[in-house]
């Protein structure tokens, strides 16, 4: 293995350091007090338990290390063992960059314990696995070092028969956590300290941690010099193509080889192989295809069947050694542009995970915490998850096999890094992809590989390296990276590609965040203008990324290794500020927000009949990179509250009932006219029948219909029929809602639709409508009602945003930054208004001719409140109210002035707000002083 070194045991044997000496003093006193009994089964010995640790160097003669107890698998922040969190829960950068550790380590660590080798090992191979580590792992025998590893992914094996011979040795790990390839990790100096600004996942403070330790299993095994190191099983119709690498310490002869064939949980054979391989000194790979008989029924592999199988396999003589592999009959292809799965076409409706684990900081290596995450992911209508810059443990991939979930695993890399890698980090990435694809290609999950996260570089290297893989290891899909920045690349699929995940082309945008701040609301777009010509699968890239207000309530969920002082700090301002009360409501309002963003995101990829699938970024919460709370769900895989699974399902689903609406916004006279289609790549309908019915906001049905049935096969977009229905003699104006369903299943869907009389309500006798400070002022000292709605250019605030925060106001802090709008639907100044409490599409228009205005500290009452980034809190506001010397002022900060005839939605919220102004309700009581309500407007404004 690369970057191994050996350890000869006749030099040892003839040296005896005063390390050697020190070390076996210093470990057999340790044991003397610690020592518990190892498991023994079979041929195994679990290494789990007791460890004492020492941070300081026991060969150095400078010190005496100090040891301490440990618990393995586990790391120094389980143990406490680190420099303690010192930081202040404030609202800086580096505290609002991410989670903080309890206690940081980053350097070696020395592992030690005593174990007892039994005498029926002798002669044996002795394998210690460590299943993860990070970074590399330097074994040490009774005080020598043996050999070392660095993979950030797979286990770290060693072979230690020949020095732990039978009876009592010190066994010592050191674990060294420093980043040894420093061109794999993508840095953002923004982030200023080293500890902050690597970003790729598999090496990473912001998400997983740099722990130190060892996580999963950690176990000698003892075999036979003739065995199994390793085994691939492809499939194809009815044949088991079969490769084993076999490790032969004898001459070389031919061997046989048994195969027998089980359901994955039954113990009645399905199948018995039996062939003959070479055996080579060293080791080496042979290959043997085997076909399943006729008379025995095979289920394929997928998220609806996740049908597994158990080939046990044994060689040499006797068959002493034996190996079983759990895989799945699949066959993956692309072809036509198309993902095909078993011969029927699939979408991936995907998710992204960057190893968020809140309580431990590392991810889980038991099968149990997966499936609770896929079951999850599965439950909000999902089927496949992306790991981004990371791989994770073989739990997750069992899980994954057994619950039918598709992976998108990727190397340990993000690189920025224009010029490429230089040798050593390159080899390490080629091995590591090798790696890879031996440890866990078996697992029919493992569907997809990219070479890493929005790479740069060499790509004539990475696409070279994606067509080696490929060619030795056809089981899945590849593609060069997952996006990349890179100038000439990106915009199209590179040439090794088999798929390609891009969130534009040279054509334009695949995802909402490019569009839906630019565009008139929409439900009838698809991105088909821009991805026909694609050739191959095609998977829109990190879409969402829509910020959602923090959840305090989260914060004493934080019982482990990690403390929420970024929510610490955001939950100290908002009290100082007396707005604490409300942050409950900022994150119901922008929640339900963003869900409605991700709705039609989701639903624009699934009108697309040329784009094949997604990846959402996403489902939970990510809570590095500056906080970014862009989930449905919160870091701990729990929902929010602001819209439910099953809500979630409606649009995101094997089988979507879907609408091709041409806008939002309907006035009187009006005809909405639609489409219905059925986005299905679920089970075949032979004769499914859509039906509909829009109804108004009191639950009344304004018109229905059903279409005939129709055959709605599997892999397809099928139109269904079309819908007329009038907006006659409407006397208020009102929320519709429009809903479609499959008939006799659960499968329906709904979108609302907003619908305005064309009425320019005059302005009321008593109430003053004025667009000057001048006007204003005066009537307000007169005593009036004022209805003041300045030019939003002479507004000094925010620049008026549809659209949330992208990602993270920390992240990235150059954008206007606030989370849409929080109102009570029920206040009688939105009375003929329709609206909910959140933003909604009918915003959209007046939300872009608007400024936000910061009230902070100001005597006003906000009818329609702004809600501000975390990272600043502002108090904001586009509608308030305060008594203004004599007079009563209703404050506007949207535009409900210019062009009414075209823009209904402006039109009806200035109609509202001119009756509350003349009516019963409007009795401000806060005083704001005269010179503030002037300084809301720029100098020289009339």
């Amino acid at each position: 293995m690369r970057g191994t070194t050996l350890f000869s045991p006749h030099s040892a044997a003839r040296e005896t350091s005063e390390f050697t000496i020190m070390i076996k003093k210093t470990l057999n006193h340790i044991f003397i007090c610690c020592v518990l009994p190892l498991a023994l089964a079979g041929a195994e010995m679990t290494l789990d338990g007791d460890w004492r640790v020492s941070l300081e160097d026991p060969q150095s003669t400078e010190s005496s290390p100090v040891w301490r107890n440990i618990r393995l698998p586990g790391t120094l922040d389980d143990a406490g063992i680190g420099e303690p969190l010192a930081l202040a829960p404030e609202l800086s950068f580096r505290v609002l960059t991410r989670l903080q550790r309890k206690t940081t380590y980053i350097g070696p660590a020395w592992y030690a314990r005593e174990v007892t080798i039994p005498d029926s090992w002798t002669g044996k191979a002795i394998i210690l696995e460590l299943e993860r580590v990070l970074w590399k792992s330097t074994v040490y025998v009774d005080g020598r070092e043996y050999a070392s590893q660095d993979s950030l992914t797979t286990p770290h094996r060693f072979d230690l028969g020949v020095v732990l011979t039978p009876g009592k040795h010190t066994l010592m790990l050191k674990i060294d956590n420093r980043e040894i390839h420093k061109d794999v990790s993508h840095k953002i100096p923004r982030y200023q300290f080293p500890e902050n600004m690597n970003v790729a996942h598999a090496y990473t403070n912001h998400t997983q941690i740099m722990w130190n330790g060892v996580l999963g299993s950690l176990r000698l095994r003892a075999e036979e010099s003739v065995r199994i190191d390793s085994v691939s099983v492809a499939t194809k119709d009815r044949t088991l193509d079969v490769v084993v690498n076999v490790s032969n310490g004898g001459v070389a002869r031919r061997s046989g080889i048994k195969g027998v064939l089980r359901r994955e949980g039954s113990t009645r054979i399905l199948a018995e192989f039996s062939d003959s391989i070479d055996m080579i000194p060293g080791g080496g790979e042979s290959r043997v295809a085997w076909t399943i008989p006729d008379d025995v029924k095979i289920e394929h592999w997928d998220e609806f069947s996740p049908a597994l199988y158990n080939l046990e396999l044994s060689v040499g003589k006797d068959g002493a050694h034996a190996v079983k592999t759990v895989f799945g009959f699949r066959e993956l292809t692309a072809r036509d542009g198309a993902f095909w799965l078993n011969g029927r076409r699939i979408f991936l409706r995907g998710n992204l995970t960057g190893a968020e684990f809140p309580l431990t900081g590392y991810p889980a290596a038991d099968v149990e915490a997966w499936r609770k995450i896929i079951r999850t992911s599965k439950a909000w209508g999902l089927n496949h998850m992306r790991f981004h810059s990371w791989c994770p443990p073989k739990a997750a991939f069992v899980a994954a096999d057994e619950l039918g979930f598709y992976f998108q695993i990727e190397l340990p890399h993000w690189c920025e890094n224009k010029q490429g890698h230089d040798a050593a980090s390159w080899a390490f990435l080629e091995a590591e992809a090798d790696r890879i694809m031996r440890e866990y290609g078996n697992h029919p999950s493992f569907m997809l590989f990219s070479l890493g996260n929005e790479l740069q570089g060499d790509f004539d290297r990475e696409n070279a390296l994606v067509r080696r893989l490929r060619e030795k290891d056809p089981r899945r899909l590849y593609t060069v990276t997952t996006f990349t920045f890179a100038k000439g690349h990106g915009r199209k699929p590179e040439p090794a590609d088999d798929y390609y995940i891009t969130q534009y082309t040279q054509a334009g945008w695949v995802r909402g965040q490019g569009i839906f701040n630019e565009k008139p609301p929409a439900f009838d777009a698809d991105y088909s203008p821009v991805s026909a010509y694609i050739d191959v699968p095609m998977v829109t890239h990190e879409m969402g990324q829509y910020a959602v207000y923090p959840d305090l309530g989260e914060i004493k969920r934080y019982t482990g290794n990690l403390v929420p002082l970024n929510f610490i700090a955001v939950r100290n301002d908002l009290e100082k500020k007396g707005m604490l009360d409300l942050a409950p409501a900022f994150t119901q309002a922008s929640g339900r927000f963003a869900a409605l963003l991700y709705k039609e995101d989701i639903e624009r990829a699934l009108r697309t009949p040329t784009l094949d699938g997604f990846q959402i970024l996403q489902l939970q919460d990510f809570p590095g990179q500056g906080t970014a709370l862009v989930g449905m769900l919160n870091v701990f895989w729990e929902p929010k509250g602001f819209i439910t699974p099953s809500e979630f399902r409606e649009f995101c689903s094997e089988t979507v009932p879907l609408v091709r609406l041409p806008k939002a916004v309907y006035e009187q006279g009006e005809v909405i006219r639609a489409q219905m289609d059925v986005s299905n790549f679920g089970k075949n309908f032979d004769a499914a029948v859509v039906e509909w019915r829009m109804i108004d906001d009191g639950g009344r049905v304004v018109d229905s219909g059903r279409f005939t049935p129709r055959a709605i096969p599997s892999g397809v977009l099928k139109a269904c029929g079309a819908i007329e229905v009038p907006v006659a003699n409407i006397k208020r104006a009102a929320r519709w809602q429009l809903e479609a369903a499959l008939a006799g299943t659960g499968y329906k869907n709904r979108w609302n639709v907003w619908v305005y009389p064309k009425k320019v309500e005059p302005v009321p006798t008593g109430v003053v409508f004025t667009t000057t400070l001048s006007d204003a002022l005066a009537a307000l000292a007169g005593g009036k009602r004022v209805v003041f709605n300045p030019p939003v250019k002479q507004i000094k605030g925010i620049e008026g945003k549809f659209v949330p925060v992208f990602w993270s106001p920390v992240h990235f802090p150059k954008q206007p930054g606030t989370m849409g709008i929080l109102c009570d639907p029920k206040h009688p100044a939105l009375a003929q208004f329709p609206t909910a409490s959140h933003s909604d599409w009918q915003w959209w228009e007046p939300a872009l001719r608007s400024k936000t205005v910061i009230i902070n500290d100001l005597p006003v009452t906000p009818i329609v409140r702004v809600i501000d980034n975390f990272a600043r809190n502002h108090s904001l506001a586009n509608v308030f109210e305060a008594k203004v010397g004599k007079g009563s002022l209703l404050f506007c900060a949207i535009d409900v002035t210019n062009d009414l005839g075209t823009r209904p939605v402006a039109r009806q919220l200035r109609n509202s707000l001119l009756q509350y102004a003349a009516g019963k309700d409007f009795e401000p009581v806060r005083e704001l002083p005269e010179n503030d309500l002037k300084n809301m407007l720029e100098s020289g404004a009339k």
